[in-house]
């Protein structure tokens, strides 16, 4: 335990690149479809996106989670704190807890219209890979790390759950928008507990039914629990991802960045 706290930045760090490449050799010998010419334009755009989030946050919020989480264990602040919870018990329960907050977060990105205006600028990637993992609007972020704090706040898991919670998070942003083809067997047994490609795809697709649904970015189970589950696309072997109001258009980062406070549609 003391390891991963004292190893904080490091762990992520390397967790977050071994992922990443992980990904992105298993899309080269493995892919559901094959990269277009805009490919090396998008990757530009997300990459640039983790950039600028990453100083923005740094900026923002000296206290990230993991320094938010010790400040809560020190004063004794949320539920786990507050009772006596064997370790591994509270650990277990508050990462669940942490993933179904996460689920009701994204939830609510997609149904409340202030915050779809920065959640649609994730959705707006023509084509599904790696990067789309990372490609979120810095006011997303902010709004984002927030809500994560009140998190924090209100449910006191330990330093070493949260920075546990934040790897697992970003290597499963990463894997499930991942180009991956995994067999029809496999998908199956794996999204019994995780969100799989296939599955997140579909909350990816242009067509608005579709992307109302499956909004696990973690455990698939809350999705299943909560009747927003879509086992098969509606277009069964050609899921066009993207939205169709941004399809098709020139979509430059300076676009990316501005059009939430333009764009007064869904």
């Amino acid at each position: 335990m003391d390891y991963i706290t004292n190893n904080e930045s490091i762990l992520r760090l390397s967790a977050f690149l071994f992922f990443l490449f992980l990904i992105f050799i298993m899309e080269l010998f493995f892919p559901i479809y094959i990269r277009s010419f805009k490919t090396y334009k998008r990757w530009f755009i997300n990459f640039t996106f983790v950039f600028v989030n990453t100083l923005i946050l740094r900026f923002l919020f000296p206290v990230l989670a993991v320094g938010f989480a010790a400040i809560c264990n020190d004063y004794n602040v949320g539920i786990f704190n507050y009772f006596n919870v064997p370790i591994w018990t509270s650990m277990i329960l508050a990462f669940l807890l942490l993933d179904l907050g996460i689920w009701v977060q994204h939830l609510l990105f997609h149904r409340i219209s202030f915050f779809w205006r920065f959640h649609k600028i994730h959705h707006s990637d023509e084509e599904m890979d790696f990067s789309t993992g990372v490609r979120f609007h810095p006011l997303e972020i902010i709004i984002s790390m927030i809500y994560k704090l009140m998190l924090i706040i209100a449910i006191g898991p330990s330093v070493t759950l949260v920075i546990i919670f934040e790897i697992i998070l970003n290597a499963s942003s990463i894997f499930n928008h991942g180009n991956i083809k995994i067999s029809k067997n496999a998908d199956i047994i794996l999204r019994k507990l995780i969100v799989t490609p296939n599955m997140h795809r579909i909350h990816h697709s242009e067509e608005e039914k579709e992307t109302n649904s499956n909004y696990g970015f973690n455990l698939s189970i809350w999705d299943k629990l909560f009747g927003t589950y879509n086992m098969r696309p509606m277009k069964k072997d050609n899921i066009i991802v993207g939205l169709k109001d941004l399809n098709n258009k020139n979509k430059s980062l300076l676009f990316l960045l501005f059009s939430p406070f333009k764009l007064r549609k869904n």
